[in-house]
């Protein structure tokens, strides 16, 4: 400073380097009035605000369910009562909030402690996990325990403050192109999968792998990849050809000749998205009726276990022998009896003849399980021994059903809304038509999804399509008996 010339500019240079008095007490002043204003007052503002109108819970912050209801196993999300209020002093702490809480957030977007449980401490998942807390995670531990996927965070994938509609257009984007980056060498990440290397559904991923049955039991189950345009198998003893009810010259009925289709059977749920299940009593027992004597047309055995079928038939014709009741004679009209190719015509009635009750009992039971009913139907092999103790049937013939395998999802890892492809019909997608056997698959290849669905990248006339159109990050545990049991007619095929 003492060698600078004496020219204007040094001097002005000089004179701005020279202390101002009370610029330290105004910079302090204006520093503690910052302080104030957005430190002090938003964490008193905080503290001193109610977090709810329930009282406090064991984790701070975060509520029960209104009515103190437990959440069910069927709900992702269990919403918490809070209090609508902002905090006092107009709203102090919102000075903080780097942006608008998305829509389905918006119920917590005056109560900061909701998810920020601790002060100065980034959300953590058991912030997330309280009202999330049946969300799976996408790979069991069971099965395999990666860095990668369980020591991130919720907020890496789900980031808030980005707007009303920020968090579902940033959890639609990860799901879409992120998830690549793990897939398109899965099998060099974690050479035991059985999950193969997927980019882009147009041409870079496998055929579907389907979950099929390999007995009745609700775990036999095991998955297999399809192979090709070869229709998968499973095994099954029902006996069901959809070929012969979709005939275009319709079946017999009680109505006469009806043309079936397939939503005769299958009905859509209440948001058209699946089916419901398809059930004796509500699709099959009016053309099918368990009715076991033509002179009594309107009675009908129980379509469940075999020992309530013989107990039903034996009480009925004691029932009749012993009270005189009288019954029907005038046959149903257009009965529809069941027989095979070759064999005689079933007996009308087992009541006007003079054998005894057992007898009468015996003689219906054979004629339903092995001539007109169940064995239309069903597997059925007559067995030695008693029946249940202390039941009606207990000394009479045994017989014994074929278990049929529980009701299941062929592809457990995906997501399918039939109700968006309701421009289609069953039978592009399905080959009902064709199928004589209840053990057939009757699910679309790939080839055949791609007939409308392309990948990321955008084609004329064709559904672009990203993982998240069809798979969720959060998936459902698959939890079945790796039975390794061969399936009938099926060589399995494993993931190529």
């Amino acid at each position: 400073m003492k060698n600078l010339p004496k020219d204007r500019i040094s001097s002005e240079i000089a004179r701005l380097q020279k202390p101002i008095a009370g610029r330290r007490v105004g910079s302090w002043f204006l520093f503690l009035l910052f302080l104030l204003a957005f430190l002090v007052i938003p964490v008193v503002a905080s503290l001193r605000t109610p977090s709810s109108d329930v009282g406090a819970t064991s984790q701070p912050g975060i509520h029960p369910p209104a009515g103190g209801a437990p959440a069910t196993s069927a709900q992702n999300l269990v919403v918490p009562r809070v209090s609508p209020r902002w905090s006092v002093f107009g709203g102090a702490d919102t000075y903080w909030n780097p942006g608008r809480l998305s829509t389905v957030h918006q119920p917590w977007a005056g109560d900061c402690k909701a998810c920020h449980s601790t002060p100065f401490v980034r959300v953590q998942d058991n912030d997330c996990l309280v009202c999330h807390k049946n969300m799976h995670e996408h790979v069991s531990r069971a099965t395999v325990t990666l860095d990668e996927l369980h020591e991130t965070r919720c907020a890496s994938c789900h980031r808030e403050h980005k707007g009303l509609f920020g968090l579902a257009e940033q959890n639609k984007g990860f799901v879409g192109h992120e998830c690549a980056s793990c897939h398109q060498t899965i099998r060099t990440l974690y050479p035991a999968t059985r999950t193969g290397n997927v980019s882009d559904f147009a041409d870079a991923h496998p055929a579907f792998r389907l979950q099929l049955a390999t007995g009745a039991g609700p775990t036999a189950l095991e998955r297999i990849r399809q192979d090709g345009d070869v229709m998968l198998s499973e095994k099954n003893s029902l006996k069901f050809p959809h070929d012969v009810h979709l005939s275009a010259k319709g079946i017999r009925s009680p109505d006469g000749k009806v043309t079936l289709k397939c939503d005769s059977c299958h009905k859509p749920d209440s948001n058209g998205k699946n089916f419901l299940p398809v059930t004796m009593k509500d699709n099959c027992q009016y053309c099918h009726a368990l009715k076991f004597d033509l002179a009594a047309p309107d009675r009908q055995v129980p379509h469940g276990p075999v020992d309530q079928v013989l107990s039903t038939l034996r009480e009925f014709y004691s029932y009749v022998r012993v009270n005189g009741v009288a019954v029907t004679r005038q046959e149903m009209k257009n009965p529809i009896v069941m027989t095979r190719p070759g064999e005689a015509e079933p007996a009308k009635t087992f009541i006007h003849d003079n054998n005894d009750v057992r007898s009468h009992a015996i003689a219906s039971a054979t004629e339903l399980f092995e001539k007109t009913s169940c064995v239309v139907c069903h597997d059925v092999s007559r067995v030695a021994g008693p029946g249940l103790s202390a039941t009606p049937a207990q000394d009479m013939p045994q017989w014994k059903i074929a278990p049929v395998p529980a009701a299941h999802a062929w592809m457990p890892k995906a997501e399918f809304d039939h109700s968006r492809h309701r421009a289609s019909r069953c039978t592009e997608c399905h080959a009902a038509v064709s199928s004589h056997k209840a053990t057939d698959v009757l699910m679309p290849t790939i080839k055949q999804c791609r007939a409308c669905h392309a990948g990321e990248k955008p084609v004329v006339n064709k559904v672009t399509s990203d993982c998240g159109l069809c798979h969720g990050f959060h998936q459902p545990e698959f939890s079945a008996a790796s039975a390794l049991v061969q399936l009938h007619e099926l060589k399995p095929v494993r993931d190529q």
